[in-house]
């Protein structure tokens, strides 16, 4: 099956939430937050107004590492109540950016 590989994807302008650490920091969606590639494939599809069955999976490559969560304690505990876009969401602004900047973002 291709596509069920999981990751935690975050909306670029929800990370810039004002942490201020010396210490590294990961600024990453919690872990129930998770998407496989096929779903944001298809998110993504929707976003631009594509037909998700025109997506072409290539069943001769490997999924990769299935999960790749990565912990986001730190963040919690500096900002407890900090709210990420959500993915669909994020995906929908961006595609919008995209057309709206298609001249300029591809030259």
């Amino acid at each position: 099956m291709c596509g069920p590989a999981a990751r935690t994807i975050a909306y670029v302008r929800a990370t810039t939430c004002g942490v201020q650490s010396v210490e590294p920091i990961i600024l990453s969606v919690d872990e129930s937050a998770e998407v496989s590639i096929r779903d944001v494939a298809e998110m993504v599809a929707d976003a631009m107004g594509l037909d998700q069955g025109q997506i072409k999976y290539d069943a001769t490559k490997s999924d990769g590492q299935y999960k790749k969560t990565a912990d986001n304690t730190k963040l919690r505990k500096l900002l407890p109540d900090f709210k990420f876009v959500p993915i669909a969401e994020g995906i929908k602004r961006s595609a919008e950016w995209f057309e709206q900047n298609y001249d300029a973002a591809r030259k």
